[in-house]
């Protein structure tokens, strides 16, 4: 919304605009993101907390010197009550008089000076400096994309807009409700990236909390919703429009201006007209986010697409070395959850002092994730994947040795052709749209490597709603469970890519992810899985065509 749009509020609620609109980073022109990962935020909490004590020690200090100045504002004020009984009486009394002129000729100076000496608004401010110079403040670019992972969220999940503001998440309670002012910032930027058709229920439901307001009915509160009607209007919402047009002409029938909206939008509305900003702007045929084959990812992570009760029979739950000698004592917890293409997830693989110790390291060079473009270029950042990862030679650690050892027996592969090891953590709504893990034709890989063969994602922690591995075409919903290990062959065995095994991280609903990605190439691998005698990759060649 631009400039003229923020002026237009009561001044009292320009508070909502202008806060929005900092972007708090003292540290010069070096930029930390935050939106796109739960890892570095701890350290915004507790600068907050330490913020929340500067603040109440400013507020205490306040008042204390707020008491002292009630208390001589009380003590004049009960002179002034006997003086209006009796003006002459009171002045004629020498001791009034003296007070009186006392009071003006210094007591007025002491309070004006106590004002202006005040050292708690200094003393705030200043520990406000050391805090922007000790981390690095969110910039509104990460509001922006944590109120995109909030209508991620609301999209895949088919979360109510006032369930969401409730702090309600798939029917649970798991924190604090936001306010009118958080729903109507949402709407805000939300805005300003021409997001109308989500802007609007945000809107709406901000209205509807300030509505429960003491001061809901106060002329400059029903100023501000009048202005909120004008950008309902403007989007071409016109019963969210008139709905609220109404809800103030109940409160003050006087806004003449008003009236003659009303009657404008009742019009609209009975004559049927489609106008204004969401009606302007036409969705993109192209947009992926229209096509079925994103509608079934969302499906899947939503667990409305999954295997039927006939095709989960076969599927064992097994003990298994992997043919592996030292494995034989210590067997694997393997459970199928797909037979062709075959994908497994071992349990209870990685010990939680390992993970510990990986996640640990990796906290400290995690930066945004990225993705490989088509065309070649070298690799960016995309808004269809949303993380942070760090990329570690196994040498790095021993914990992270031993991840290796562990995607050698599980998959029994040559582990010199390893890649090295993705340590990600997916933040607020954190995903990573459908995609192969094989490199596709117009991808470029070195002959000498080849593609990659097999893929393992460790789990390094449990997520409390969604973040979970979806398959879309294979009807599959894998949960991350800690410590284990999620496994599959991204190429037939004549080493053609197998398409079936398209997949995507769901979005996070609630809780942090963290994942170590193995991806092992094709190279040297003629021993451990030699090509068959028969070409096997026409079966999935008509899922090629559904990307």
């Amino acid at each position: 919304m631009s400039a003229e749009w923020k002026c237009r509020f009561p001044a009292f609620l320009c508070t909502v605009i202008v806060l929005s609109g900092f972007c708090g980073n003292a540290n010069g022109d070096e930029y930390i993101e935050y939106f796109s990962s739960v890892a570095g935020m701890e350290k915004l909490l507790t600068v907050e907390f330490e913020m929340l004590n500067d603040l109440q020690n400013y507020i205490n200090s306040m008042q204390k010197q707020i008491d002292l100045l009630q208390s001589e504002v009380d003590a004049i004020r009960l002179d002034h009550q006997a003086a209006v009984d009796d003006v002459d009486g009171y002045l004629s009394n020498p001791v009034n008089a003296y007070r009186l002129i006392k009071r003006l000729q210094s007591d007025w100076s002491a309070f004006e000076e106590s004002v202006r000496i005040d050292s708690s608004r200094t003393d705030f401010l200043s520990a406000m400096a050391a805090n922007r110079r000790q981390v690095h403040f969110p910039s509104k670019e990460d509001v922006i994309g944590s109120a995109v992972a909030l209508v991620r969220l609301q999209d895949t999940y088919k979360l109510e807009v006032a369930e969401l503001a409730s702090g309600v998440l798939n029917g649970i309670k798991y924190g604090p409700s936001m306010s009118w002012q958080d729903c109507f910032l949402l709407g805000h930027y939300l805005y300003e990236i021409q997001d109308f058709n989500h802007t609007v229920p945000w809107l709406r439901e901000s209205m509807e909390l300030l509505k429960n307001e003491e001061y809901d009915k106060d002329a400059v509160t029903l100023d501000f919703m009048e202005t909120v009607v004008t950008y309902h209007q403007e989007m071409g919402d016109f019963h969210t429009a008139l709905e609220l047009t109404n809800y103030i002409l109940s409160i003050d029938a006087q806004r003449d201006q008003l009236r003659d909206t009303k009657y404008y939008l009742e019009r609209m509305l009975s004559d049927g007209v489609k106008t204004g900003l969401m009606h302007e702007i036409a969705p993109n045929r192209g947009d992926y986010h229209l096509s079925d084959d994103y509608k079934r990812y969302e499906q899947v992570c939503r667990g409305e697409l999954q295997l039927t009760p006939t095709e989960e029979r076969p599927l064992r739950c097994r003990y298994d070395s992997n043919n592996v000698p030292h494995r034989l004592l210590q067997p694997y917890k393997v459970e199928e959850l797909h037979l062709d293409p075959r994908v497994v997830q071992i349990h209870d693989v990685i010990s939680t002092h390992d993970i510990e110790a990986v996640k640990r390291v990796a906290q400290t060079r995690m930066s945004r994730s990225q993705v490989r473009n088509l065309n070649g270029s070298a690799a960016s950042t995309a808004n269809y994947r949303i993380s942070k990862s760090a990329w570690f030679a196994y040498e790095e650690s021993e914990h992270m040795q031993t991840m290796k050892r562990h995607m050698g027996d599980i998959s029994g592969l040559n582990m010199a052709s390893a890649e090295h090891l993705q340590v990600a953590n997916y933040g607020i709504g954190g995903h990573y749209e459908p995609h192969f893990d094989f490199f596709t034709d117009n991808c470029t890989f070195k002959a000498s490597e080849g593609n990659r063969l097999a893929t393992g994602i460790f789990y390094l922690s449990d997520v409390a709603e969604g973040g979970g591995t979806a398959f879309p075409y294979l009807r599959l919903l894998v949960r991350p469970q800690r410590g284990s290990v999620l496994f599959w062959h991204n190429l037939h065995r004549s080493e053609e890519p197998d398409y079936r095994t398209r997949h995507a991280a769901c979005p996070v609903l609630k809780g942090s992810k963290w994942i170590g990605n193995i991806w092992v190439r094709v190279r040297n691998q003629d021993r451990e899985r030699p090509c068959g005698l028969l070409p096997d990759h026409e079966v999935s060649l008509e899922y090629k065509h559904l990307v």
